[in-house]
């Protein structure tokens, strides 16, 4: 249920958003905080990533399947780094900064299939990100507040 909820909250900013900037990842940090906090749902999480993405490019971009494709090479990615990892180096500041790297290949793909080129690239990614920032803020409290609280 909370992949169909911040599936349509980043639907609904993008409504919100259109033609002026793209909006923050909302589906993909989520799906990737949940993959790191609850591993064992990882063939679930990978199945919300492909509907969730086949979903949002029969909405918006028009191709269908390269959301999901994206998507899920994201989160593999991620579950193979994060569990690379021994568990006295999974801090906070590497959580942010992985979170911030699972975000880069899904944007730089949709600011390329939105039409913006050459300079504006960087501009709209620029825009894109410092959107996130908040959202991934809250993402590394949530994970320093479970670190705190559970014992890993």
């Amino acid at each position: 249920m909370i992949y169909l909820l911040s599936w349509y909250a980043q639907d609904f900013l993008q409504v919100l958003g259109t033609g002026t900037a793209l909006v923050p990842e909302v589906f993909l940090l989520t799906l990737v905080v949940f993959s790191v906090f609850r591993p064992e749902r990882g063939s679930e999480i990978l199945w919300a990533a492909f509907f969730g993405g086949v979903l949002w490019d029969l909405r918006w971009v028009g191709f269908p399947g390269i959301t999901s494709l994206v998507y899920g090479i994201t989160l593999t990615a991620m579950q193979l780094f994060w569990n690379s990892l021994p568990v006295s180096g999974r801090t906070v500041p590497l959580f942010g900064a992985s979170l911030l790297g699972a975000s880069i290949p899904i944007a730089l793909t949709r600011i390329f299939l939105s039409g913006h080129r050459e300079g504006g690239v960087f501009t709209a990614w620029l825009l894109q990100q410092s959107y996130m920032l908040p959202l991934l803020l809250l993402a590394c409290a949530l994970y320093a507040w479970r670190l705190k609280n559970i014992d890993v």
